[in-house]
């Protein structure tokens, strides 16, 4: 029987790249993340500014406006309920 030892002398080498092209991965990845937190903060922005919205208390009107009183009910008062 003759058996068969695998040969320890073989080495596979792969070329490498050339260092231009891992920097110029590099440069791209970082541009395009930049880009992007670029385009979302312009994108926060502008949707936190368009959409103030308008809060009023029910202190003093706001300039133009005048106080609206509505029907006084004078029933309202003899009406009064207490409860015990």
């Amino acid at each position: 029987m003759t058996t068969i030892t695998p040969s320890t002398n073989m080495a596979v080498t792969t070329p490498e790249p050339p260092p231009q092209l891992n920097s110029a991965v590099i440069g791209v990845v970082i541009v395009l993340v930049v880009l992007t937190l670029a385009g979302l903060g312009f994108l926060l922005i502008r949707y936190l500014c368009h959409n103030k919205g308008a809060y009023r208390t029910t202190g003093e009107p706001a300039p133009g406006e005048e106080l609206e009183q509505g029907p006084i009910d004078s029933s309202a008062e003899e009406k009064k309920e207490y409860f015990i």
